[in-house]
C-alpha cells in the first residue's frame, strides 16, 4: 500500500523544523547556567517548562472533535506554529528571571507540542500495517536532517552571538511549519455534523488504555523514557569537566543526528518488515549498550566516535517504539487522541527522568547514574512479552 504523499510531505516539514529547533540546544542550557542555576535546578526548570507536552491528549481531542471552518488539522497547525514562534520571542525579550523563563518556554513548548500531536494525528490516520513504520522513518529521518544542520550552527551561534539573539533566530523556524500547513490539502469535515464533545475522545482513549495491550505499552513507554536521565548531567560534564567549547558541543550534536540518519536507513533496510515484537526486544538491548557507551567519553576523539554510535543506536530504539504505538492505536476511531496520550506519558516519563537524573547526579555522580539508568531500562524486556497483538 502506497503512502499518502501530502501527509508524508507535511510530516517531513514539521519534523524537520522540530530538529532545526536544536539551534538553541547549546545556547539555552549555557544561558541557564550563566544565570547561576545548578544542574539540578536547570533540570527542574526545563522539566516544569515541558509541562505542555504532558497534555497532548487535550490538543489531540480538540483537533479530533472541534473542526475550524470544516477542517480538523490545518487551522490548528497554523495557530500553533504562530504560538511556538511567540514563545521563543518572549524568551528573548522578557526578563531572565526564573518565572519568565518558565512562562516563555512553556508557551514555545505549547505551540511545539500541539503542532507535533496534530501532525501525528494525520500520520496515524493514514498509517496501515504496511506503512506505519515507513511514515515514522520519513518523519524522524527529516527530524534528524534538521538536527544535523542545526547542531553545529547552534554551537557556532552560542559561541559568537548572545543567547537572546539565538532565541530570536529560533523563533523564525516554526513559521516554516506554518507555510507547510498552508499547502496542506485536507479533506473537509462534512456539513451538518456538529462538533463533538472533546471529552468523548479523551474518555474513549482512557478506555482503550485500560484494555488489552495498550496498558502494558504505557509501562513500556515509561521505562524506555528513563534514558534521558543522563542528558543534562552528561552535557555539563563535557562542558565543565572536559572543557569542550560551544562549537565542539554543537559538532557533537550534528554528529549524533548524522548517526541517527544512518540508524533510520538501517531500520528501513533490516527492520521495516520484521515483527515489531522482535524489533522491540532488539531495541531494548541496543538501548542498554547505547547508555553504557557514554561511560567511555573521556576526550574529543572518544566523544566524537561515541556521539556517532549514540545516534545510530538511538534511532534503533525510538523508531520501533513509535511504530508500535502507531500500530496499537490504528483503527480505534480516536487515533490522534490515543496516540497523543501515549506520547504524553512518554514525555512525562522523560521529564521525571530528567529531574531525577539531575538530583541523583549531585548525590551519586555521573558514572553511577549512567549504570543505574541503563539497568533500569532493561526492565522493559519483561513488558514486551505482554504485547500480544504486535
Amino acid at each position: 500500500m502506497l503512502i499518502h504523499r501530502g501527509v508524508a510531505r507535511l510530516a517531513a516539514v514539521v519534523y524537520f523544523v522540530q530538529g532545526s529547533l536544536g539551534i538553541a540546544g547549546i545556547a539555552l542550557p549555557l544561558f541557564l547556567r550563566a544565570q547561576g542555576y545548578s544542574i539540578a535546578r536547570i533540570t527542574l526548570i526545563t522539566s516544569v517548562a515541558s509541562a505542555p507536552w504532558f497534555f497532548k491528549i487535550v490538543y489531540g481531542a480538540i483537533s479530533d472533535a472541534v473542526p475550524i471552518g470544516r477542517l480538523r488539522r490545518k487551522p490548528y497547525l497554523i495557530i500553533c506554529s504562530i504560538l511556538s514562534c511567540i514563545g521563543w520571542v518572549c524568551l528573548s525579550v522578557l526578563p531572565s528571571n526564573e518565572k519568565w523563563l518558565i512562562v516563555s518556554m512553556m508557551i514555545a513548548n505549547l505551540g511545539f507540542a500541539a503542532t507535533d500531536v496534530i501532525t501525528d494525528g494525520l500520520v496515524v490516520e493514514y498509517s496501515r500495517k504496511e506503512t506505519a513504520q515507513t511514515y515514522q522513518a520519513i518523519a524522524w529521518g527529516a527530524r534528524s536532517v534538521g538536527s544535523i544542520l542545526s547542531g553545529y550552527l547552534g554551537g557556532m551561534l552560542a559561541a559568537k552571538v548572545s543567547a537572546q539573539n539565538v532565541f530570536l533566530i529560533t523563533a523564525a523556524l516554526p513559521l516554516i511549519s506554518l507555510v507547510g500547513a498552508l499547502f496542506l490539502k485536507e479533506k473537509e469535515h462534512p456539513r451538518g455534523i456538529r462538533p463533538k464533545n472533546i471529552l468523548i475522545p479523551i474518555v474513549e482513549s482512557v478506555g482503550d488504555i485500560l484494555r488489552g495491550d495498550i496498558k502494558w505499552f504505557v509501562l513500556f513507554l515509561f521505562l524506555i523514557s528513563s534514558s534521558v536521565a543522563i542528558g543534562t548531567p552528561l552535557f555539563f560534564y563535557m562542558r565543565e569537566t572536559l572543557k569542550f567549547e560551544e562549537i565542539f558541543l554543537g559538532l557533537l550534536s550534528s554528529v549524533t543526528w548524522f548517526g541517527a540518519t544512518i540508524g533510520c536507513f538501517i531500520f528501513l533496510r533490516f527492520f521495516q518488515r520484521a515483527p515489531l515484537r522482535k524489533t522491540l526486544y532488539w531495541a531494548i538491548s541496543i538501548g542498554f549498550i547505547d547508555i553504557l557507551m557514554t561511560l567511555l567519553i573521556r576526550d574529543r576523539g572518544s566523544a566524537f566516535v561515541i556521539a556517532l554510535l549514540l545516534g545510530i543506536l538511538g534511532y534503533m530504539v525510538l523508531l520501533p517504539m513509535f511504530s508500535a504505538a502507531a500500530r496499537l492505536v490504528h483503527g480505534t476511531g480516536v487515533e490522534s487522541s490515543l496516540y497523543a496520550i501515549l506520547m504524553s506519558i512518554f514525555n512525562v516519563g522523560q521529564a521525571v527522568a530528567g529531574f531525577v537524573g539531575g538530583m541523583l547526579n549531585d548525590l551519586i555522580g555521573l558514572n553511577l547514574l549512567i549504570v543505574l539508568t541503563a539497568v533500569f531500562g532493561l526492565f522493559a524486556l519483561f513488558v514486551i512479552g505482554r504485547l500480544k497483538t504486535l
